[in-house]
């Protein structure tokens, strides 16, 4: 890629991937693409492929220009090459938290201890920025021609590349990972208009951002309990059992493979989702 794709970004030279950053987001943008090249190292390893990736770090008035998700904030992936990432904190992570008189004594304490800051206020930036590898996965899903079956499934592959990644590169990470989607999914889901796999789906991101939102973070809590259960080679299992493959399954044929080819957990996602 040229400059002249990006004409009014910075472009960082410290990194065998094209970097590009909004001025002002550079600092941000360095630690970015650190996380990006170690989870690029630690992955491409563990899954046998190395895709390319260019990386977007941007300021407000960057994302309408080369962002594709409307909200500020949200990391995506804007091709099968390049991710796009916020290099400020924002509202949409700020309206993300609910307040702290709302929380059970217990999840506002875990909040605060993972995410407080001196003025008393939550900030999400840490485990917001985290999402980049997340998206990350998506580059080796497209890349590689991993052919999930279904949308959830391979949101919730790039949660467990996620998790592992952050287990083995970012331990100390770990509860800025979990503290928020734990939270969320233990809040009660009375008002949430989608709960189903089958909404998910169905939908996509049409749920809408706080929807999507509930939905990626219980894919969160599964990865977790899916890596304790079975490690890196749950990873790398479902990655086989769906590499250059475009089957059409049933649930119940997806099931029977998740749970033979991949790890029985990964199965669980799909036959015990319950709200």
């Amino acid at each position: 890629m040229s400059l002249n794709q990006y004409p009014n970004l910075i472009e960082l030279s410290d990194f065998q991937f094209p970097v590009y950053a909004s001025a002002g987001t550079e600092q941000q943008a360095q630690s970015i693409a650190v996380r990006c090249r170690n989870a690029h190292e630690f992955l491409g390893s563990a899954l046998e492929f190395e895709p390319q990736m260019n990386v977007l770090v941007l300021a407000p008035e960057h994302w309408n220009e080369y962002a594709n998700f409307p909200v500020y904030g949200m990391p995506h992936y804007t091709d099968e090459r390049t991710l796009a990432v916020a290099g400020q904190d924002n509202g949409f992570w700020r309206g993300m938290t609910p307040p702290a008189e709302v929380l059970p004594p217990e999840a506002a304490q875990a909040m605060k201890a993972a995410y407080g800051q001196p003025d008393g206020s939550i900030n999400l930036s840490p485990f917001f920025d985290m999402l980049t590898v997340h998206e990350l996965g998506h580059l080796f899903q497209f890349q590689a021609k991993c052919q999930f079956p279904r949308l959830w499934l391979a949101e919730l592959f790039c949660n467990i590349c996620l998790h592992a990644n952050v287990v083995a590169r970012e331990p100390e990470q770990l509860p800025a990972l979990e503290t928020f989607p734990q939270m969320v999914a233990n809040l009660g889901v009375a008002e949430l208009r989608y709960r189903s796999l089958e909404d998910f789906e169905r939908l996509y991101i049409d749920v809408g951002a706080q929807n999507y939102g509930w939905y990626q973070c219980r894919f969160h809590v599964a990865a977790k309990r899916i890596y304790e259960a079975g490690g890196i080679e749950a990873l790398q299992r479902l990655w086989k059992a769906f590499l250059q493959s475009d089957e059409k399954l049933s649930d119940e044929q997806l099931a029977a493979r998740l749970r033979e080819d991949a790890h029985p957990e990964i199965e669980r996602v799909l036959t015990a989702w319950s709200v």
